[in-house]
Order: structure tokens, then C-alpha cells, then sequence
């Protein structure tokens, strides 16, 4: 009964009848590791004739090397799974089609796919910290996990967005470029202020590891993890916990970033030798030189015309009567059934209003904008040792190294204000920045 759908053999592999597509779903040996601080376990795999499970570390079997799996996938058209980013960790598939990608096209909601059996949830229970659950849980009870896995899947094959595919695949690949770098930390520091759920999920020599969650309805990602939340760190004392690995933090600040998104959209140039807000306070306060009380009174007004909806007052602005526009005519589309996210997702109705949908937009608009900067930046430093290791929406930490010199410093900031952004940048030996 077990050798019946056991793959733990190369005999067995190449035995195996492939097919022109095929379901996996990689376990790693803990599901609350980060993919950074684990190995694979088994890989269930389905032919859509059959289910299997095959073998790489499990106390059930012997191992079947990693590489001889990837071989046999790669012989497949498509391949079909849940979390691509998470299995890009282990396996370099170019074929593969991330379904939770497809229910978001297709559903505009996140579906729940977990499938965990009673031998699943006792063990997790008995066994919480420890650090290979998913080789201690019977193969047979994976199995069982996997097949209802693949009922709920089945539905969604075939259905994924042609046209999104490629954006997609970038999206995934940097933002795991992003959070494989790791966060050097201080961990007399961190020990102070931080209490993850449990530290060595996270943490490991000096280094904690980010985890992006990328399927959210508008694509922004969000990055809680182990009972941290990254983009929502307090700005105090506690962020001293964060250190560069190389010599210094740059961290590259984009300014009036949505305006500026929104201004490029629309074909309008705003100058980048002045901040935006300045810019607007000349208009509401009718003087050139701003005090700084009314430079944070013009940060108010004008995200409450961008957020809120232009007020009458403020629709002389070439800037906000183009935007009081589009939202006006986007909103007349949505109504008809749907509006295209320019991540080329479709966004169908679910009673937003015009301004929820308006800033659903810009969040969409400003993560196709990052996917495409981080694209170029991966590029960019590919034989240098500065690194990207953190995405806060409108801003980009990099961990710098001296070795790599002023031009390189210069050639991140130039790939971030190509196309008329306009970029601030603080230098720091810890996130804190004071």
C-alpha cells in the first residue's frame, strides 16, 4: 500500500509517468520556518491521473537528491503549485504557474487551501518548537493533506491570466530576492525589544529573514512574520536593533511618491529639484517660502485631496482636476463590472466606493513600480556586495558597502529617480536614523 505512491528512488523517478502538467506542493520540514532556515522534506507531486510522494528527508524513506527532482519537473510544460516564491527556495522551476495568483484573478478573494489532516494539528499542538515536525508526521497523512489540496486546486487549472504571468514571475523573484539577504540584527537588542513567536523560526547567525506575503488584492505586499510585522516598525529606540552586514544603511526615501505615480500616469510632469509638498503649499498658501508649520499643513491638505477626494477648493490644480477626472471615469468603468489594476489584474466589483477604489489603484500602481526598480537594482548590483534588504511602499533599505564606491551609490539613486521620481536618502549604522 505505501510503495504504491512512495517515490523514493531514482529508479522509481524515472519510472514515473510524467505528463505535459503536473500539481506539487513542496513540504519543507517545518511550515513555520522561514523557506531561508529549513530543507525539504517531501514534494507531493500529481500527474493528474495519480498522486505521490516523493522522498528528500523523511524518517519514513530514503532520500532522493533534490536536483534529480527538479530534472523531472523541468520536463513538464507547467507546473502547477501554491506559493511560488516559497518553492523558488528550492527548486528553479520556469514552468511553474502559482495558483493562489490564478484564485485572485479569478475570485478577487484569497482562498484558505489548508488541508491539515487530525495528525497534522496533534502534532503541531505536542510537538510546536520543534524544528522538523514535517518528518515526524506519518507520509501517508502528507499524502492525505496533498489530495485535498489538489480537489480544492483542480477548479483553478488553466485558468491563470496569460497576460499577468510574466509580471507576476517578476514580482515573485524579486521580492524573495529581497527577504533571502537577511537583516543583520543586534541580538542583545533585539532580545529587549522584540518577542517572536519562536526566535530561531526567524533568526539564525546574526541575521533575521523577512517573509513578503504577496497575495493581497491590490498585490502590495505585506511582511509579517513570526510575530513581526516589518512594515509597521515602531520609529523609536527599538530599530537600533537593526544593523548593516556591510558598512552603513542607505535608505532611499521616494518623495510625494503616490503624486508622483498618479502625475506619470497621467502624462504631467511635476519638477524633482523641489519637494511636491512644497510645491502644492505655494498654490494653497499663495507665498513662496513655506514655515514649517505650514509645509506639514500642506503634507494634510493634500493627502486628503489624494485619499478623501478632491475638495471644490483645490480643483483649479492642474494635479488634482486630472485626478478628480480619472477617478470620476474609473469609477464609471467599475460600475460596468470590472477595472484592469496596472499590474493587469482585473478588479471586479465588491462595493467599494470611488476613493476605496482609487487608492486600491495606487497601491497596485505603486507595486508595479517597485517590481520594476527592483528588477533593475537586482540587476544592477549583481557583482557588488551592497544589497537590497527591505521594502517599506515608498522606501528601499540597502545594506552599503564601502567597496563598492560613490558610483554605486550614485547608480542606485539614479535607478530610482529614473523616469521623474525624486528620491531622499538618510545614512545611518542602524535603522534608528537619529
Amino acid at each position: 500500500y505505501m510503495a504504491y505512491y512512495i517515490i523514493e528512488t531514482e529508479e522509481q523517478l524515472a519510472n514515473l509517468e510524467s505528463s505535459d502538467q503536473c500539481f506539487i506542493d513542496l513540504v519543507t520540514k517545518s511550515d513555520d520556518c522561514h523557506p531561508s532556515l529549513t530543507i525539504p522534506s517531501v514534494i507531493y507531486y500529481n500527474n493528474f491521473d495519480k498522486g505521490y510522494v516523493i522522498i528528500i528527508d523523511h524518517s519514513e524513506g530514503f532520500s532522493l537528491p533534490i536536483n534529480k527532482i527538479q530534472d523531472f519537473l523541468q520536463g513538464h510544460k507547467k507546473v502547477y503549485l501554491l506559493n511560488k516564491k516559497k518553492h523558488s527556495y528550492y527548486l528553479d522551476l520556469p514552468n511553474a504557474i502559482d495558483v493562489l495568483y490564478t484564485v485572485l484573478e479569478t475570485d478577487g478573494v484569497i482562498k484558505d487551501f489548508s488541508c491539515d489532516t487530525i495528525v497534522h494539528r496533534d502534532f503541531t499542538h505536542k510537538h510546536k518548537y520543534v524544528a522538523s515536525i514535517n518528518t515526524i508526521i506519518p507520509i501517508c497523512k502528507h499524502y492525505e493533506k496533498c489530495e485535498c489540496m489538489f480537489e480544492i486546486v483542480k477548479p483553478y487549472i488553466g485558468k491563470e491570466s496569460t497576460q499577468t504571468l510574466e509580471w507576476l514571475s517578476r514580482y515573485t523573484e524579486v521580492y524573495k530576492w529581497v527577504e533571502q539577504q537577511g537583516i543583520s540584527i543586534n541580538e542583545k537588542v533585539f532580545d529587549k525589544y522584540y518577542e517572536p513567536v519562536w526566535k530561531s523560526n526567524s533568526v539564525r547567525n546574526g541575521k533575521i529573514y523577512t517573509n513578503y506575503n504577496l497575495y493581497n488584492i491590490t498585490a502590495r505586499p505585506t511582511n509579517a512574520f513570526n510575530g513581526l510585522n516589518f512594515l509597521a516598525l515602531n520609529k523609536d529606540k527599538s530599530r537600533t536593533t537593526f544593523i548593516p552586514s556591510n558598512d552603513f544603511f542607505a535608505d532611499f526615501d521616494f518623495d510625494g511618491y503616490h503624486l508622483r505615480l498618479v502625475a506619470n500616469m497621467l502624462n504631467l510632469v511635476l519638477p524633482t529639484d523641489v519637494s511636491i509638498h512644497t510645491l502644492l503649499g505655494r498654490d494653497y498658501f499663495g507665498k513662496d517660502e513655506l514655515t514649517p508649520e505650514e509645509y506639514q499643513e500642506s503634507k494634510k491638505i493634500t493627502f486628503r485631496q489624494m485619499y478623501n477626494g478632491v475638495e471644490d477648493q483645490y480643483k483649479h490644480i492642474e494635479l488634482f482636476k486630472h485626478i478628480d477626472e480619472f477617478v470620476t471615469e474609473m469609477w464609471s468603468q467599475y460600475q460596468t463590472g470590472y477595472i484592469e489594476l496596472p499590474n493587469g489584474r482585473k478588479l471586479v466589483q465588491d462595493n467599494p466606493n470611488p476613493q476605496k477604489l482609487f487608492n486600491y489603484y495606487i497601491q497596485c500602481l505603486e507595486t508595479v513600480n517597485n517590481v520594476k526598480k527592483l528588477t533593475k537594482l537586482k540587476e544592477y548590483l549583481q557583482n557588488k556586495k551592497s544589497r537590497v534588504i527591505l521594502v517599506v511602499y515608498d522606501s528601499i533599505l540597502v545594506d552599503f558597502s564601502k567597496e563598492d564606491g560613490m558610483a554605486t551609490y550614485e547608480g542606485i539613486k539614479a535607478i530610482l529617480e529614473e523616469d521623474n521620481y525624486a528620491v531622499k536618502v538618510k545614512i545611518g549604522d542602524d535603522y534608528d536614523f537619529t
